[in-house]
């Protein structure tokens, strides 16, 4: 059946999609960043040390993305909407489990593999949907659609601190589990894989990984990815060291959420006019600049401003990431390299929160997380300068030899 003005790519029906995958990455990373909320009281009743609960975090965060490749796939054969149904109930069960273990090494199991696989279900094939579905249109629809994270964030992390603050983690998990199961289900029955039909060519995957380009991009993802991962863990007990309250902590994870919205629609708004590889760099260059507040200040509005400057960074960097990836490679498979490009974060969420946290532990002093998380945004802003010399042309051309080497 041909497709129609109301139901194919760039159609209203698109833009349906956005809103599915907007509230897909608002519960999934809402849920996954307020983990530093949870933090003390999870370490306190259980006796755990930073590096042990930094390391929570980390599986969760790998598990997500290193299980993305496989549901990009999956998705990219049999569409998004049963994947991201799987995730619902994974999401569900793992958070009301947690609620409910009483020996901490389960938690690894419940929190770290079910939300962990419950992000991955969704977050990648709900995100290259809405590349697939866009032409025209589609830097600005990735734009809305990741900014459900930003969003996510800014809710939940607050939400999550009265919560806790009122009935106790444990409830707090239990509500958190039922309302994101829920939500995920709406979001996996308005979601649909793309209008036009695949090629059955090969997308050439290993191929284009191989490219300077994509390494490259890694790179600053993984450096980037380290001192994002650092903040979201320990900046909410830094602020309660320096006399903040649990419910003002969390507001700071919750600015960093606010101000990601900008950088996802604000700077990726600016790409057709001043260049999409130009202002993905801007965002890296924000990012190394909100460390200037937090290294160098010690009072809550520093705190606020290095979370508002992170925020912008960190949302340019996530809402431009697949539109480069779609501009250098093309959309062809993008699920699937889209997954791989993002398990450059979960490398930096297994390195750089139990770091960050072995040194706290070794040394009783919060100042390591800003130094370390400030020197990776440097070396992430370093790796992704020289992209400017790749263009589509370019990368193409070098997946193209690859894929003739291979072969």
């Amino acid at each position: 059946m041909p497709e129609t003005r109301n139901t194919g790519v760039d159609s209203p029906r698109a833009w349906l999609i956005v809103v599915a995958a907007f509230f897909a990455s608002f519960v999934a990373f809402g849920v996954s960043y307020s983990f530093g909320i949870f933090l003390k009281p999870l370490a306190t009743e259980f006796g755990v040390s930073h590096a042990v609960m930094s390391t929570l975090f980390s599986v969760l965060i790998v598990l997500s993305l290193f299980l993305s490749p496989l549901t990009g796939d999956i998705a990219d054969h049999l569409g998004p909407r049963p994947v991201v149904a799987a995730g619902a109930l994974l999401m569900g069960a793992g958070l009301i489990l947690t609620a409910r273990v009483h020996y901490f090494p389960l938690v690894f199991l419940t929190y770290g593999l079910g939300a962990g696989g419950a992000v991955a279900c969704v977050y990648v094939p709900s995100v290259a949907a809405v590349g697939e579905w866009f032409k025209v249109h589609r830097d600005i629809a990735l734009g809305i659609a990741i900014s459900g994270i930003g969003c996510g964030t800014l809710v939940a992390a607050p939400v999550a601190a009265v919560l806790i603050g009122r009935y106790g983690w444990r409830t707090a998990f239990e509500i958190y589990g039922v309302l994101s199961a829920a939500l995920l289900l709406v979001c996996a029955a308005l979601i649909a894989a793309p209008p036009v039909a695949k090629s059955k060519v090969r997308s050439g995957a290993m191929a284009k990984i191989r490219t300077p380009a994509f390494a490259r991009l890694y790179a600053g993802l993984f450096f980037s990815g380290v001192a994002i991962f650092i903040s979201f863990v320990y900046l909410p007990e830094y602020a309660i060291k320096d006399g903040a309250t649990q419910v003002a902590a969390a507001g700071l994870v919750g600015y960093i959420g606010a101000s990601s919205v900008v950088g996802r629609l604000g700077l990726n708004a600016l790409a057709p006019r001043f260049g999409l590889i130009s202002v993905f760099q801007v965002s890296f260059v924000a990012l190394l600049a909100s460390y200037v507040f937090w290294v160098g200040g010690h009072t809550y509005t520093s705190l606020t401003w290095y979370g508002i400057v992170l925020g912008v960074g960190y949302g340019g960097i996530a809402a431009m990431a697949p539109a480069v990836l779609a501009q250098f490679f093309g959309i062809e498979g993008l699920g699937e390299l889209l997954g791989v490009l993002l398990t450059a974060f979960g490398l930096a969420a297994a390195a750089g929160p139990p770091l960050a946290g072995l040194l706290i532990d070794r040394t009783g002093d919060l100042k390591w997380p800003p130094l370390l998380a400030a020197a990776s945004a440097a070396v992430a802003l370093v790796a992704v300068i020289p992209l400017r010399a790749y263009g589509a042309s370019k990368t193409a051309s070098a997946t193209e030899s690859a894929v003739a080497t291979a072969e």
